[in-house]
């Protein structure tokens, strides 16, 4: 098993290093997002503007900004923004480690299972862009990882505050994945407080997080500005798309970006909800083990997920898979579990390496030609256990 870690690792080298010099060498974001909101945003914080918006900024320019303080760092310091995304990266492969190693799975699997979600395409297609997505997965993993183990001490709470702030700050859509998250922890973290750690963790909430929404009400009267919900004032600038009603209008290209994205690992979606059924409708058994836990915290992540918008345009389909980042880290963490509980630890080698090689096509279309790679690799798994 080790040789196929050291595999891994050679390959999520190679990426990260590449990328690291086209990074360099191109160190001129590439338009878009970059530039329509994420970049304005990070100048507006460095220079205050931030605080007293005017309203003449494009919609997007409203959106929350604590992970755009990030790229003001490399702003400041003259470091180009297109190495920003490998910076987050690096640390979401750590948080994902260590998030491996919280739910007491082995060395060697916690480190494939980080190697193996960095080198998704869903990750690997931002490296060199100015976005904020992988820092919202990075806030979602320590969330889950310090609500493990609760604390009473004031400091938990100060981390716990910051971290929910963060999220919630980054991009109006993490507050569903707060909620969620909520729900599975909030029972065991009743016993731990108390008033001065409500305190404790209100100040930094408020500040990195609930302060974007504050200040758009105060400025725009719409708290989430610029989406127009309850009748307040704001933009359609999404429309009436989501990934579901465009997956069900467009099901293959829909399939084809889903795949392109997470290759073999789109089956944890399968995989969770069928050990769901098992278990709760089938069997009856209503006990939470880790496993379900990060397999329901997955399915309901996912079906929210479901809902968030895109477009009938091919290239916004793939790109919108952006925001699945926090679904797929329980769902695959929970693959992890379940294979290493039935001895199948070499054979999710052989998948995240058939997954890895595929990152390799960084095309849109046709990505479904290139599924032969993993299942020849999957097929010489099986051919090689039977000499």
């Amino acid at each position: 098993m080790r040789n196929i870690v050291a595999i891994c690792l050679i390959i999520a080298s190679y990426y990260f290093v590449y990328y690291l010099f086209l990074g360099f060498v191109n160190p001129i974001p590439a338009p878009g997002d970059s530039w329509d909101y994420h970049i304005p945003i990070s100048k507006a914080i460095l220079d205050g503007s931030f605080l007293h918006p005017n309203t003449h900024l494009l919609s997007k320019q409203y959106f929350p900004g604590s992970s755009e303080a990030i790229n003001s760092i490399f702003l400041l310091f003259h470091i180009p923004l297109t190495v920003s995304n490998l910076f987050a990266i690096l640390v979401l492969a750590i948080c994902c480690y260590k998030l491996a190693l919280t739910f007491h799975l082995k060395r060697d699997y916690a480190l494939l299972f980080a190697l193996t979600f960095v080198t998704l395409n869903a990750v690997v297609r931002w490296m060199n862009a100015v976005s904020i997505d992988i820092w919202i997965a990075i806030y979602f993993i320590l969330l889950i990882i310090l609500l493990e183990k609760p604390k009473k001490n004031i400091l938990y709470f100060i981390q716990l505050g910051f971290l929910s702030g963060m999220l919630i700050g980054s991009k109006y859509n993490a507050v569903v994945y707060l909620i969620v998250l909520s729900i599975f922890y909030i029972r065991s973290l009743m016993p731990f407080i108390r008033i001065g750690r409500i305190i404790a963790f209100l100040i930094p909430f408020s500040l990195f997080g609930l302060f974007w929404y504050i200040r758009n009400y105060l400025y725009l009267h719409n708290p989430v500005y610029p989406i127009p919900i309850f009748g307040l004032p704001g933009e359609d600038i999404f429309g009436s798309y989501t990934m579901w009603n465009v997956g069900l209008k467009h099901p293959l290209e829909m399939v084809n970006a889903f795949y392109g994205e997470y290759k073999f690992w789109i089956l944890s979606v399968f995989i969770a909800f069928g050990v769901l059924i098992r278990q709760f409708v089938i069997k009856k058994d209503f006990h939470i083990t880790p496993t379900t836990k990060l397999f329901l915290i997955g399915s309901i992540n996912f079906l929210l997920f479901l809902g968030f918008p895109t477009s009938e345009q091919t290239w916004i389909m793939v790109s919108s898979f952006r925001y699945s980042l926090p679904t797929f880290i329980p769902l695959i963490l929970g693959v992890f579990l379940l294979f290493e509980k039935y001895k199948k630890e070499e054979l999710l080698g052989y998948i995240a390496v058939a997954s890895m090689i595929n990152v390799l096509s960084m095309i849109y279309y046709p990505k479904l030609l290139i599924i032969y790679l993993p299942l020849a690799l999957i097929i010489m798994y099986y051919f090689s256990k039977k000499k």
